[in-house]
């Protein structure tokens, strides 16, 4: 059997500070969501129709597609999210 290098009694202490950290210092990272997208992920544009035999005119027909400025994630991920500790 193996020995934990910390005390359960620290732990929990560890624990617990963590949690109150979170709750009054508002420690937690804030998500930025994408403007282009509004967090969907995805992105309305125009593409034209031609006309047909049912209709003389053309339209403008809205067709959804993955956000670029997020890749479709609908978060924007700064470089310190990117980092890996």
């Amino acid at each position: 059997m193996t020995t934990s290098p910390i005390s359960p009694e620290m732990a929990m202490e560890i624990m617990l500070n963590k949690i109150f950290d979170d709750v009054f210092y508002k420690t937690k990272k804030q998500t930025n969501f994408c403007g282009s997208c509004d967090g969907d992920g995805e992105i309305e544009v125009e593409v034209p129709r031609p006309h047909n035999f049912n209709r003389d005119v053309g339209v403008y027909d809205v067709k959804k597609v993955e956000c670029s400025e997020c890749g479709g994630y609908g978060v924007i991920k700064s470089e310190v999210d990117q980092i890996d500790f």
